[in-house]
């Protein structure tokens, strides 16, 4: 196995599970996390991990999202959503398909700093789960990126309020030297809004009427 395919693996392991690890067990918790879910809020948990050369930073976050499982599929393959569903993205465009896989170019920053990249983002045939990662083939900005996105289909909240619960996780290494001495924890922040602006996103394009 490539060193490639032993770091990715190491990093979907630790997405999947540093939520666990960080979240509080027993009824009581259990109960006070679906009530803040209810409520619309967004549960986090911030990850970074160290490996040799590469130091990534990110998370792993919970919520519910007033959509279908069919609604938030289309949303990831929606190229023209991604202005709006992730931090700070000046253009998004579609370079390329192979298969289930699509290949997303991205330029996103401020008035400080830019980058460009190219995701390859995945449906995994289970249809609960899409995944991305860095496509280091072509030119990159960022050193690398994993992550994914994990969608489960809840009760309506009321008649016509599909609802789901979409887990999401996410690591950046944004790479040596002064870009990660000041910008890593602002991209963190940044990776860690995702999921607020998809509800956002979701109650504006999907569900305009709020809910009761």
């Amino acid at each position: 196995m490539s060193m490639s395919c032993r770091l990715r693996k190491l990093v979907l392991a630790v997405l999947a599970a540093g939520a666990l690890v960080a979240a509080p067990s027993g009824a009581r918790a259990d109960g006070d996390l679906q009530a803040r879910l209810g409520r619309g809020e967004t549960l986090t948990y911030p990850q970074t991990i160290g490996n040799g050369d590469h130091h990534y930073v990110g998370g792993v976050t919970y919520s519910i999202v007033d959509a279908s499982p069919s609604e938030m599929r289309a949303l990831f393959e929606d190229v023209r959503a991604y202005k709006e569903l992730l931090p700070h993205t000046k253009s998004a465009r579609l370079v390329g398909a192979n298969g289930p896989d699509l290949f997303i170019e991205l330029r996103q920053g401020n008035a400080i700093v830019e980058t460009s990249y190219t995701l390859r983002i995945r449906r995994e045939p289970d249809g609960q789960t899409v995944r991305f990662w860095l496509d280091t083939s072509k030119p990159h900005g960022i050193a690398d990126a994993w992550g994914f996105f994990r969608i489960k289909e809840l009760p309506d909240a009321a008649p016509g309020v599909p609802r789901v619960l979409l887990s999401y996780g996410a690591l950046v290494d944004v790479g040596p030297g002064l870009v990660r001495e000041l910008f890593e924890e602002r991209v963190r922040s940044a990776m860690l809004e995702v999921p607020s602006l998809v509800q956002r996103y979701a109650l504006a394009h999907l569900r305009p009427h709020p809910r009761a």
